[in-house]
């Protein structure tokens, strides 16, 4: 009998960009983090909410200010979970491409 418990995987990448509703990311004039949230839905839920890991594939960002930004997963349960993207001081962010990966059973 073997101990492997089944396991599934999704990935995607997920675009967001300016034309959003709700996105600051384009608001560089202060100190103050903004940030942007957007919900991913799984096309097939897991049993139990699974590892996610995101990571960066795409920016379009302004050349005349500093690059900053901070990408997470948030949220996660079996259905699917959030996209967090923050950036910080003058700098100006048009659109993230986001690159995830779901592991769970």
């Amino acid at each position: 009998m073997s101990n492997l418990v089944p396991f599934k995987m999704l990935s995607a990448v997920t675009v967001l960009d300016s034309t959003l509703d709700g996105w600051t990311l384009l608001e560089g004039d202060g100190e103050l983090p903004r940030s942007y949230r957007r919900a991913v839905t799984f096309e097939q839920p897991f049993g139990i909410g699974p590892l996610v890991q995101v990571g960066l594939v795409g920016l379009d960002v302004s050349k005349d200010d500093n690059l900053r930004v901070r990408v997470r997963a948030l949220d996660v349960t079996p259905d699917g979970f959030t996209v967090h993207v923050e950036t910080w001081f003058n700098t100006r962010i048009w659109l993230v491409e986001v690159s995830w990966l779901a592991i769970g059973s």
